[in-house]
């Protein structure tokens, strides 16, 4: 017996559309990681998890042709999303490339999720790429043993939280049907603004 699908409305194709164009930018951004970093182990490392954002993104993809929604069109209304976010944070070594992978995936993806399960979307979806665990294993212990590198990647982090944060802010300012309502905005940047924090010390960072 062939499976039928419940209707998507609008406002939840459009957070799909969200999820997919973000999904696509972790991919981009996990590769360029990947292409920038020390040595090939961590290259390799980089590529797996690019790979699993792509995985990611085709689950959409298909999630989307069961259901008769036009990815392309409501990707689209993403497209550039991240751009003035990368220009105004353009790390100059790896260690800043790492950590702003690490505290922009992390905003992102609990914005991401927080969205999606105000509509019912994807419960129970585990789309973790990895990027966390790789940072908590590999960058913390490097940071911890050295005062004078922690004290300037939290620096670098506090400003890039600062800018994906704020990005965060408009995109429910430009798409307010992402949530109920603005105080539910207030509230949903608050507890992101708060598992950030606890992720920099995490990573022996200050946020």
């Amino acid at each position: 017996m062939e499976r039928t699908y419940a209707p998507v409305t609008d406002d939840e194709a459009d957070v799909v559309g969200l999820i997919a164009y973000s999904t696509l930018a972790a991919m981009t951004r996990l590769a360029k990681d990947g292409d920038q970093s020390p040595n090939f182990t961590i290259h390799a490392e980089h590529a797996r998890m690019s790979a699993r954002a792509f995985t990611i993104f085709t689950q959409v993809e298909a999630w989307c042709a069961h259901r008769g929604v036009d990815l392309d069109a409501v990707g689209q209304n993403y497209e550039g999303l991240f751009d003035d976010l990368d220009a105004r944070t353009r790390p100059t070594t790896w260690y800043e490339r790492s950590v702003k992978t690490y505290v922009t995936l992390g905003v992102i993806a609990d914005f991401l999720q927080e969205v999606a399960q105000g509509h019912g979307l994807f419960e129970g979806a585990d789309w973790d790429l990895g990027q966390g665990e790789w940072e908590r294993t590999h960058l913390a212990p490097v940071i911890a043993s050295d005062e004078q590198l922690s004290a300037r990647l939290s620096l670098w982090a506090r400003r890039v939280a600062g800018e994906v944060l704020g990005l965060m802010r408009a995109t429910l300012f430009t798409h307010p049907h992402l949530v109920d309502s603005p105080e539910e905005g207030d509230a949903l940047m608050e507890r992101i603004t708060a598992r950030h924090g606890e992720r920099m010390s995490e990573i022996n960072l200050r946020a």
